[in-house]
């Protein structure tokens, strides 16, 4: 019983962590919810620990996955601005765009290169 409530808890960390990187860039959840292409109480439900499911909830997943890496080597407000920005290891595409795509590996290979100081 004790490892069932543990892992409810740690479901309902990583829903409220996923949620909070879409606000990183999106300034709100009412953001998040339209670029997902998703309901915003859909996303408040989330917050509270439910599941996110279909397309919408692989781009939150893949965003908060980015959004993780991001805030190891930039603060919030430059990381919302990274996502927002065209990239030039994504052909001039916003990360944020090329997410919505589903492509998370692109969009790693970005982080990646800006983590190790590459040119595209």
């Amino acid at each position: 019983m004790a490892q069932r409530r543990s892992g409810s808890k740690r479901r309902l960390a990583f829903a409220q962590a996923r949620v909070d990187a879409g606000e990183v860039v999106f300034g709100s959840r009412t953001g998040l919810a339209e670029w997902a292409g998703s309901h915003r109480s859909q996303i408040t439900r989330a917050a509270k620990g439910q599941e996110i499911g279909g397309e919408a909830g692989w781009r939150v997943a893949g965003l908060a996955a980015v959004v993780t890496a991001l805030l190891g080597l930039y603060e919030a407000d430059a990381v919302a601005g990274w996502m927002h920005g065209a990239n030039p290891h994504l052909r001039d595409r916003r990360p944020l765009d090329v997410l919505a795509e589903g492509d998370v590996a692109a969009v790693m290979a970005a982080v990646q290169a800006a983590r190790t100081g590459a040119y595209a």
